[in-house]
């Protein structure tokens, strides 16, 4: 794997009928202690700043980390459910998520990682999503 890298985003709510949710970005790769480090920034929604994403990935666990306008952290972990704090402007955002499938495909030139999740709110189920990443050597 090279140190510049394409990362492909694609994810869709489970059971709707919405159309999936791709985003592309240029980033970095390194390798350190067995772990994948992606690094990439991606403009704000209003187009006024840039969001800082680290993806951090081993075969049993993603850690998805964006600080801007809003901080949050997601980890998916086959193991045990994680809560995920996402804080707004407006406040903070409490999830529980619940992994359901975690598979990471590596290659020479590119790492695949496919997510099946659940999220849930107090207790309640929110929605159900599968996305898959694409870390591809350029």
């Amino acid at each position: 794997m090279t140190k510049e890298v394409s990362i492909i985003i694609d994810g869709v709510q489970i059971g709707t009928e919405e159309e999936p949710i791709i985003m592309t970005a240029s980033g970095t790769y390194h390798l350190q202690n067995d772990k994948h480090y992606i690094q990439y920034e991606e403009p704000t929604e209003d187009g006024q700043g840039t969001i800082k994403n680290r993806i951090k990935i081993t075969p049993s666990q993603v850690e998805m980390t964006k600080k801007g306008a809003s901080d949050s952290q997601m980890n998916f972990d086959l193991n045990h459910s994680t809560e995920i704090i996402y804080q707004t402007p407006y406040g903070n955002l409490f999830f529980e998520v619940k992994t359901n499938q975690l598979e990471v495909i590596e290659t020479e030139k590119l790492i695949e990682v496919k997510l099946e999740y659940t999220l849930y709110s107090n207790g309640d189920l929110i929605a159900e999503h599968r996305t898959i990443i694409r870390i591809n050597s350029l």
